[in-house]
């Protein structure tokens, strides 16, 4: 049999996943507003699906566009909205380690405003169905259901991204443990968001939903600050460095005789003809 060298194998280029450079700022940025886009739109079809009659469930009931439909695509876009940001073939998972309070801020705040003006086509869809003056009714009419579904789509997707950010980049050992609070969260934002269409704007509501709003900014931003203390950064060897520590493995090699310029004895010799 060939001897197994024995310690570590060669240092050779880095994985993957870490040979994907992390992109500019103004990319990350872009990118969420544009899949933030993407994605309202996408719930707006399914919602233009449901009004015309041919969307049904597994039991093959008919999915009717109304106010609750509208809460649970409403919820359904806060909830993702954390998934644009990960990028598992990079080394930070999407969750850049420089420029990542403002990236976040601003990105929750921008994609709100852009799901919330998207949203603006959504009573359209809805006709007699819409029962007036529920926020699902006058989003486009009425600023006050227009504030709050704005609010809720800053609060819903700042606590969402609180929620699944530590999980990304602290583990398995992290996600163990925020798994029932993130599905109990999942619970909360869906109810949340079939209860702010099915009913009108109200001064408490919209208070409440202020504060959750500043809130979740506040925490995402503490979140957002300790990112590089929740994930410790691994020292990268840089290309020469690899290739000079590839080589003192070589010469080690060389010096025990663990090379393969001659043939090893055994299998890698001479073989005999097989006996008849």
């Amino acid at each position: 049999m060939s001897e197994t060298p024995p310690g570590p194998p060669p240092p050779g280029p880095l994985p993957l996943h870490e040979e994907k450079p992390v992109p500019t700022w103004t990319r990350d940025f872009v990118r969420a507003l544009g899949v933030s886009l993407f994605g309202a739109l996408f719930f707006t079809f399914f919602i233009w699906l449901a009004s015309t009659g041919l969307m049904v469930s597994n039991n093959f009931d008919i999915i009717e566009a109304d106010a609750m439909w509208m809460g649970i695509c409403a919820a359904g876009l806060a909830f993702f909205f954390p998934f644009l940001f990960m990028e598992h073939k990079r080394p930070d998972d999407g969750f850049r380690r420089e420029g990542l309070i403002p990236l976040i801020l601003l990105g929750v705040v921008a994609s709100a405003v852009i799901v919330s003006m998207v949203a603006l086509v959504w009573p359209f869809f809805l006709g007699v169905r819409a029962v007036p003056g529920t926020v699902a009714a006058e989003l486009n009419a009425d600023p006050a259901s227009f504030f709050l579904v704005l609010l809720f789509f800053i609060g819903g997707m700042a606590w969402s991204t609180c929620m699944m950010m530590p999980m990304m980049i602290g583990g398995y050992k992290v996600a163990l443990w925020l798994l029932l609070p993130y599905l109990g969260f999942a619970f909360l934002i869906f109810f949340a968001g079939v209860q702010v269409f099915e009913n009108p704007p109200s001064l408490l509501v919209t208070m409440i939903w202020v504060a959750v709003a500043l809130f979740g900014l506040a925490v995402l931003t503490a979140l957002a600050a300790l990112r590089n203390v929740i994930d410790k950064p691994k020292p990268q060897m840089t290309a020469s460095e690899r290739d000079a520590a590839y080589q003192g493995y070589l010469a080690d090699r060389r010096r025990r005789g663990l090379t393969n310029e001659n043939p090893l004895p055994g299998i890698d010799g001479p073989q005999q003809p097989p006996r008849r």
